[in-house]
């Protein structure tokens, strides 16, 4: 135990604990403080341990350490039983929590890793009842398909890092490889000197680039419309077999009104309305009521055999209290009196037949899912064995309709059947009633006869006289109504008896019916709800279907018109390919002079001459220019002054023309007027 402590006290005092113990400051640890020290070391392992327990909850941390200990699969000792082991644990004892500790110590790394796996492998329950929805079992697949997943990806990812390359492999490789790149090396360069002298090299280049790329693209579409077209036909063919399925269904509702679905529908509410809103929470509140009751129990300490008899002995003397206050109760208020009495003992007779039908209603529905199960199972063998024998068009349609006249019929005899017993049941309180007011007579004279007292023989004679001839006139009514009453019943039940007589060959014949009506009903129900979910699935994967096809129409028609663009170019490019293939023959083969037309090559030529000879002229006209610039910038000043000087002359004789007279200019000449 000593080794065991200090090899606990040497892991505690290391990183990342860094607890400081000693052995006796470890051995001196409260219950609190040794759970604490557990809970960091379970800390460590899986980080969602990290709490502090003084401020939690001391069942939640039972389950906690309960379920990490679980999780990380710790077996205590042969000798330690489960109930020792978790009171042990709870209670903070040591013989329970020192091997658990040096246990995580031991196996620290393992047990990290297998709290991370927990964390994916552990599979979430889920009840069957929840499991029986199409959109969570579907879930649930795919939730069991990812963790198989993570299963071989976690599996390939620890082969990964356990596993180790050889240097001489990876310098293998690294040699194959330089080998191979050179060898691409040299191709690119032979490749780009067959290039160089091709004129329009790099337009050529980026044409054939671009030609690859479209070649590859179209390639990809190709695949990609295949693959829609499979999905397509693969989507028409589930849309058959819908379509198919949808004609069988409309085909086996035929017959199926309105009036009737809406009725059954509020029956249903009806019914379903009643159990939530009145059954089940008075089930709830008695279950509540025990359940507080127990805890008060639990809570109390245990009871010896006389405190058991003093409970017992109170519980009887309540019990008789209560009696004689209903006595007492009955004898002050006359029932006679009560108007309303009727209307509440039918009221409690209709609540009473509620919650027994309510009871009987459950446990018909569980019986129903059963026998559901069972049918399901039997149908599945049978379509096994025999195929489907469902029936179907105008069989169907006659068998609804007969259907339906049988269940009129049952419904009648149901509603009468259903009067008669309510009569009944009125008729039966009716007597018990009575029955109670007698006895309550009775009583009353023993009270009053008791309450006077008698004096002598004679007044004792003549009180029991009396008293012999008011119970003889009492028992004369009584017997009377008795008779009556008795001759009622007997009439009413021999009439019932007639009904159910005449109602057993109907009932009987519409057991199977019933049957066959709800076992069609159920299916029609799941085919249904198959329907609605597969239309909207297909609803979905329709328009999800449309937005990628139109995308891909996009797609084509923008691919379509480069590759139109592109075909132009080519084009050009080809015709500029010949002229160039022309030139070169022409160049190369040195044409005849019989060929009037010249080649390109001539004529840039002669284009070269003529602007180098243009060049030439001008540069002789801007030479003479430049020698004579300065002569006639000198003469250009001179008519420039010469200019001024006339303009200068003109102005004065106009002036003087304007002061000595008028000029008159007509028809070329001017004629001077003097004042």
């Amino acid at each position: 135990m000593s080794e065991q402590m200090k090899y606990i006290v040497n892991e505690l005092n290391k990183s990342p604990f860094n607890k400081n113990f000693n052995l006796i400051s470890f051995d001196s640890l409260t219950t609190e403080q040794l759970i604490q020290v557990l809970t960091d070391v379970l800390a460590e392992v899986d980080p969602s341990n990290k709490v502090d327990v003084r401020g939690e909850d001391p069942e939640h941390m039972t389950v906690r350490l309960l379920e990490m200990l679980r999780v990380l699969k710790y077996k205590p000792g042969p000798e330690t039983s489960a109930a020792a082991f978790r009171q042990g644990l709870v209670q903070g004892d040591k013989s329970i929590i020192h091997p658990i500790l040096e246990w995580l110590f031991h196996n620290m790394e393992d047990l990290k890793k297998r709290a991370y796996l927990a964390q994916y492998l552990v599979k979430v329950d889920v009840p069957l009842e929840i499991l029986s929805d199409a959109d969570v079992a579907a879930l649930y697949e795919q939730y069991d398909r990812l963790i198989e997943e993570f299963k071989a990806v976690h599996k390939d990812s620890e082969m990964l890092k356990n596993s180790s390359y050889s240097t001489a492999e990876l310098r293998a490789d690294i040699d194959t490889m330089e080998r191979e790149k050179d060898i691409v090396v040299k191709r690119i360069e032979r490749m780009q000197r067959k290039v160089e002298n091709i004129p329009n090299k790099e337009a050529m280049l980026e044409a054939s680039h671009a030609l690859r790329l479209e070649r590859e693209r179209e390639k990809s579409l190709a695949n990609q419309k295949q693959e829609q077209q499979v999905a397509l036909n693969h989507t028409e063919q589930r849309v058959q077999r819908l379509q198919q399925q949808l004609k069988e269904m409309r085909q086996a509702a035929v017959g199926a009104t309105p009036k009737g679905l809406l009725q059954r529908l509020e029956e249903e509410t009806n019914v379903n309305t009643y159990i939530v809103k009145q059954k089940l929470p008075k089930e709830i509140d008695t279950r509540r009521k025990e359940v507080d009751i127990l805890q008060l129990v639990l809570s109390e300490p245990a009871m010896g055999r006389a405190e058991l008899d003093a409970l017992n002995s109170k519980i009887q003397a309540v019990n008789n209290e209560v009696n004689q206050l209903v006595e007492r109760h009955l004898a002050t208020n006359n029932p006679t009196d009560d108007k309303l009495a009727p209307f509440r003992q039918q009221a409690a007779i209709i609540a009473r037949k509620k919650e027994t039908t309510a009871e009987q209603l459950t446990e018909l529905r569980s019986k129903l899912s059963a026998v559901e199960e069972e049918l399901q199972e039997k149908r599945n063998q049978l379509q096994e064995f025999a195929g489907d024998t469902v029936l179907r068009g105008e069989d169907f349609k006659r068998y609804v309709n007969k259907l339906r006249g049988r269940s009129s019929v049952y419904k009648r005899h149901r509603a009468e059947l259903s009067a008669l017993k309510a009569e009944a049941g009125v008729l039966t309180r009716t007597v018990e009633i009575l029955r109670a007011r007698d006895e309550a007579v009775l009583r009353g004279l023993a009270v009053e006869e008791a309450q006077r007292g008698v004096s002598g023989f004679r007044a004792t004679e003549e009180r029991m006289e009396q008293v012999s001839g008011e119970k003889a006139n009492v028992d004369q009514e009584k017997g009377q109504t008795l008779e009556e009453m008795s001759a009622l019943v007997l009439e009413l039940t021999q009439r019932i008896a007639s009904k159910k007589a005449q109602l057993a060959p109907i009932i009987k014949e519409l057991r199977p019916l019933r049957e066959k009506c709800q076992e069609l009903t159920a299916e029609y129900e799941q085919k249904k709800h198959v329907y609605d979910t597969t239309a909207a699935g297909l609803e979905s994967a329709t328009a999800k279907l449309e937005q990628e096809v139109r995308n891909l129409r996009e797609e084509i028609r923008t691919s379509e018109s480069k590759y139109h663009l592109l075909q132009a170019e080519s084009v050009i490019n080809q015709v500029k390919l010949d002229q160039l293939a022309e030139e070169m023959r022409r160049y190369v083969g040195n044409t005849a002079a019989s060929d009037k037309t010249k080649s390109l090559r001539d004529q840039l030529t002669q284009k070269i001459n003529e602007q180098e000879k243009l060049s030439r002229q001008l540069k002789e006209d801007q030479r003479i220019v430049k020698d004579n610039q300065v002569n006639r910038a000198h003469q250009m000043k001179l008519w420039t002054d010469l200019q001024k000087l006339l303009e200068c002359k003109k102005r004065c004789l106009e002036e003087a023309r304007q002061r000595s007279g008028t000029v008159h200019r007509e028809k070329g000449a001017e004629t001077l007027v003097l004042q």
